[in-house]
């Protein structure tokens, strides 16, 4: 048996104030290395960034919570929050994912999660 790691990313354009899930754990852990942010406009916004817990009860913490990104300004979230951790478990079930929003319509960004992904070879 042998581990492989992926590094994939998603990208997201336009994201405003409806959350957007950015990722999800719905194979394996997940090890986010970086959430690259991007004001769009010339006023401030107010980012927002939530691990949602899906489990027998969810839960929703904020990792971020209306942190000021300057306009035309580009930042790496991971180096406020340091590597982030998504947990997946089949039994018990557990499944987590990270979402992310501005305070207000006018609040568009940009945004880059970049993610290591462990894969296993199936036994021969």
């Amino acid at each position: 048996m042998g581990i492989f790691v992926d590094y994939p990313s998603n990208i997201f354009a336009g994201v405003s104030n409806t959350p957007a899930t950015i990722l999800v754990a719905d194979t394996n852990v997940l090890w986010v290395t970086a959430i690259i942010v991007c004001n769009r406009g010339a006023a401030p916004i107010r980012f927002n960034l939530q691990k949602v817990r899906t489990q027998t009860s969810p839960v929703t913490i904020f990792y971020v919570k209306e942190l000021e990104i300057k306009p035309y300004t580009t930042i790496d979230i991971i180096d406020i929050t340091g590597v982030l951790q998504l947990k997946y478990n089949l039994t018990p079930s557990i499944s987590d994912s990270l979402v992310c929003f501005s305070n207000g319509y006018t609040q568009i960004f940009d945004c880059e999660v970049c993610y290591a992904q462990l894969n296993e070879l199936p036994m021969a």
